[in-house]
């Protein structure tokens, strides 16, 4: 069972792609107060429910990254549906790890290029979450974003080669999953410790 796993996880996840185990950069903090009880409740919880990349490998700092995205979307107004497209592509793109680096110029929880803003900015979740919600909006203007596929529109946000746009799709149920997990708590949440509303 293990070899057929690891073997269909090498065929999902292409070299390029930071695999949970092989985080090779400093994760930065997401939440000011760090991980809570809750965090490691929902871990343990979900690291029984998820089927691809994240299965086991949900921790109290990943949940409480993911904490912050639900919780990010969840103040914008915008509807679960966005919060599990924002997680589907941090599965992909850190594994919900805060990076200080990745390929090129990318940090952060979306792997951002420098491009989108600064360093302080891509690293803070916060910040990093409302930047990517609106370049969706941008994209998919009058919510039709609503009407599309979660892994379509992770990609054509995030505009990966043509052979890895596929891996948002791939992680879609998980990504809900996590998001049913987190969207039905409504405890305080922290934010980060630098929050720019500007953009």
């Amino acid at each position: 069972m293990i070899t057929t796993t690891l073997a269909i996880l090498l065929l999902l996840l292409p070299p390029t792609e930071i695999r949970p185990d092989q985080v090779e950069h400093v994760a930065l903090p997401c939440a000011q107060a760090g991980t809570s009880a809750d965090d490691t409740d929902s871990a343990q919880s979900l690291n029984q429910q998820l089927a691809t990349k994240m299965r086991g490998y949900m921790n109290p700092y990943n949940t409480s990254c993911a904490r912050v995205i639900v919780e990010t979307v969840q103040r914008s107004g915008l509807n679960d549906r966005a919060a599990a497209i924002a997680i589907a592509t941090v599965i992909v793109e850190s594994s919900i790890a805060n990076l200080d680096g990745g390929l090129g110029d990318s940090v952060g929880l979306f792997q951002q290029r420098a491009s989108w803003g600064s360093f302080e900015q891509r690293t803070d979740p916060v910040w990093a979450t409302g930047r990517f919600l609106a370049v969706m909006r941008q994209f998919f203007p009058n919510d039709s974003w609503n009407d599309v596929a979660i892994g379509d529109v992770a990609a054509a946000i995030q505009r990966p080669a043509a052979k890895y746009r596929h891996r948002y799709g791939v992680e879609a149920g998980d990504a809900v999953k996590i998001v049913n997990e987190l969207w039905a708590q409504n405890g305080e949440w922290p934010l980060p410790t630098k929050v720019d509303r500007s953009h």
